[in-house]
């Protein structure tokens, strides 16, 4: 399954340097390409979804409907439904906004606690935000060629899934008893469970500091309240012994 996401993912990306070093073309003329891609992409996440597991169950459903989606887009472009760039440049504008707001995470904001593949999938994720956004106002503003837009958009989604592959394990058939493949499975099972174990103890490491940063703040908070009251306190003795 890894494997099947890895060389449709490079696909992907592949077609989108071409569409880049054709960039002059209309979106017509390479449209065949790009509908067969995402065909190919479609139907490896549908199966990516069904027969792999993740350390994340939402993972299999977010990629299997992210699947049908790309399954559809490439029917409709394959079959000519979508001729001219403007109307090109429109649906993968879209695209790129939607994926990149539904790959978008809280968790991921803190960029100084999380892995580097993290990061590397939030930058992926803002360049898909910034390219589907600017898609839209292309026109106005520096009106660069829709295919080679296209062909952006084609490497960006081509390297989320690319990332994304790594996390994609075989579900072994029921029928697969003998004892290596057991332990096998037990072994990988032990992996995940420890890597679990290890991300548990980061965020708890994470959740004390950030307690610990809190308490430092009430503290300075409270230093100051008492040395302003310390300072009132002798402002008011002050005036007291001046009247007296």
């Amino acid at each position: 399954m890894r494997t099947l996401m890895l060389i449709a993912s490079v696909a992907m990306t592949v077609s989108g340097v071409f569409c880049i070093a054709n960039g002059s073309a209309a979106f017509l003329t390479v449209a065949f390409i790009v509908g067969i891609v995402y065909l190919v992409m479609g139907a490896t996440e549908i199966l990516v979804g069904i027969r792999a597991e993740f350390d994340l169950s939402e993972n299999a459903v977010s990629i299997t409907k992210d699947g049908i989606i790309m399954l559809i887009l490439g029917f409709v472009i394959i079959s000519g439904m979508i001729t001219d760039d403007t109307t090109a440049q429109m649906v993968f504008a879209t695209w790129l906004v939607i994926e990149g707001v539904l790959s978008f995470t809280t968790g991921r904001i803190d960029i100084m606690h999380i892995t580097g593949d993290e990061r590397l999938t939030l930058g992926i994720t803002f360049l898909m935000l910034i390219a589907g956004i600017y898609m839209f106002f292309n026109v106005k503003l520096f009106n660069f060629h829709v295919t080679s837009l296209v062909g952006i958009a084609l490497i960006l989604l081509g390297l989320r899934r690319f990332i994304q592959s790594f996390k994609v394990e075989y579900n072994r058939p029921s029928f697969i008893t003998g004892n290596e493949e057991k332990l096998e499975e037990a072994l990988a099972e032990e992996k995940r469970a420890l890597a679990k174990a290890k991300e548990g103890i980061r965020e708890q490491k994470n959740a004390q500091r950030r307690i610990q940063k809190i308490r430092e703040d009430i503290e300075a908070e409270n230093d100051v309240i008492n040395s302003a009251a310390i300072r009132r306190r002798e402002r008011e003795a002050q005036a007291e012994d001046g009247d007296a």
